[in-house]
């Protein structure tokens, strides 16, 4: 598509969007049919806000909105359903940890589960 292209930092675009503007945003998505989570609703509101008239842009929304549950579902008012593979593995045992930005921390931990 972009025939590897070397882009340059000054080629690049970028905006913010506030709390608000999200879940308003989220609320439009909604109505037009679409369940979005936050930061596709930001990635959706940037484009938008700076297409010229008749451009066309796409966005890309690369996480399911049960990842952010709780919020989608206070912003938009209803209740998400999991997806069966999400629902299925609802009860695995979370493996992540909590370690301060340390090296010895991390090593000492990747030292531990060999």
């Amino acid at each position: 598509m972009f025939r590897r292209k070397i882009w340059q930092l000054k080629e690049l675009g970028y905006a913010a969007v506030d709390d608000e503007t999200t879940q308003q945003t989220m609320r439009e998505l909604k109505e037009l049919g679409y369940t979005s989570e936050p930061h596709a609703a930001v990635a959706y509101r940037a484009l938008r806000d700076q297409l010229n008239p008749g451009e066309y842009g796409l966005f890309l929304g690369t996480a399911h909105p049960a990842k952010f549950k709780e919020s989608v579902e206070s912003i938009l008012g209803e209740t998400l359903d999991l997806p069966k593979e999400l629902a299925e593995r609802a009860d695995l045992p979370l493996l992540s940890h909590n370690l301060p930005a340390d090296f010895a921390a991390l090593r000492k931990l990747m030292m531990n589960h060999q």
